[in-house]
C-alpha cells in the first residue's frame, strides 16, 4: 500500500538556510495494518503523516501510494487521492461548530459528485458505525469531547477510505474516552481499513500492532507489537 524510500524533507528557515525535518525515511506499510508513529514533539512524526496523506511535499526520495508515485503528482491529482482513498482524524477534531453533526460528516463528500440523498445515506451509515445516529441533527458544539472525536472518525470513514491517518486522536480526551476511541479505531481496522496513528502517548501506541519510533527526523525503531 505504502512504500517510502530514502525520503528527505526540508523547511526553509531564512537566510538561505534549511531545516531537515525528515532524514532518509524508509517505510513499508501493507494493506490492513494498524500502526503507531511515536516520538517527542518536533521529532517529525506529524510531518511524515502529512506527506503520507498527500498534504505536504518532500524534496528527495520516493513515495508510492497504491501504486502511484506521489512525488510526480500535481496538486489536483494529490487532492483526488486524498478525497478518494484517505480519511483524516485530527486532535482538534476540526468540526464546524455551528453546523449539524450530519453536515460535518457529509463534508468530504461535497468535493465529489455524490448526489445529496446518497451523501446523507453514507453519512448516517458512518454515524451508525460510531454509535452516534441519534446525534445527527445536533450542532457539533453541543457534543462532548468524546462524541466530537467520534464525529471526526465518522467523517474520516464516510467515503470508505483504504487508509485512516489519525494525528494525536486522543490528545484532548481523558483516559477512559481515549480507550474507547482506540477501540473504535481497532473496529475500523478489523473491517480492513489501514490505520496509522501519530502519538506521543505510550498507552495509545500499545493499542497498535506495530510501533515506529521517530527521533530527530529519522526512524529509530520499527517493532511489531503483536
Amino acid at each position: 500500500m505504502i512504500t517510502i524510500h530514502d525520503l528527505d524533507k526540508f523547511y526553509p528557515v531564512g537566510n538561505g538556510q534549511r531545516f531537515q525535518a525528515l532524514k532518509g525515511i524508509n517505510l513499508q506499510v501493507d494493506q490492513g495494518e494498524f500502526l503507531a508513529i511515536c516520538g517527542q514533539s518536533g521529532s517529525g512524526k506529524s510531518t511524515l503523516l502529512n506527506i503520507i496523506g498527500c498534504l505536504d511535499t518532500f524534496q528527495s526520495g520516493e513515495y508510492t501510494f497504491l501504486g502511484q508515485n506521489v512525488g510526480k503528482l500535481n496538486d489536483k491529482q494529490a487532492a483526488a487521492i486524498r478525497n478518494q482513498h484517505i480519511g483524516f482524524v485530527l486532535q482538534d477534531f476540526s468540526l464546524i461548530n455551528n453546523k449539524s453533526v450530519l453536515f460535518n460528516v457529509m463534508l468530504p463528500l461535497y468535493f465529489g459528485k455524490t448526489p445529496y440523498k446518497k451523501m446523507k445515506e453514507m453519512a448516517l451509515e458512518a454515524l451508525k458505525k460510531v454509535e452516534l445516529s441519534s446525534q445527527a441533527h445536533k450542532q457539533a458544539n453541543q457534543l462532548s469531547g468524546g462524541q466530537r472525536q467520534r464525529v471526526a472518525i465518522a467523517r474520516a470513514i464516510v467515503g470508505n477510505p483504504e487508509l485512516i491517518l489519525a494525528d494525536e486522536p486522543t490528545g484532548a480526551l481523558d483516559s477512559e474516552t481515549s480507550a474507547k476511541i482506540m477501540e473504535l479505531l481497532q473496529e475500523m481496522n478489523d473491517r480492513g481499513i489501514t490505520i496509522m496513528v501519530v502519538t506521543h502517548d505510550s498507552s495509545v501506541a500499545n493499542c497498535c500492532k506495530r510501533i515506529i519510533t521517530i527521533k530527530d527526523g529519522a526512524i529509530l525503531s520499527d517493532q511489531s507489537n503483536a
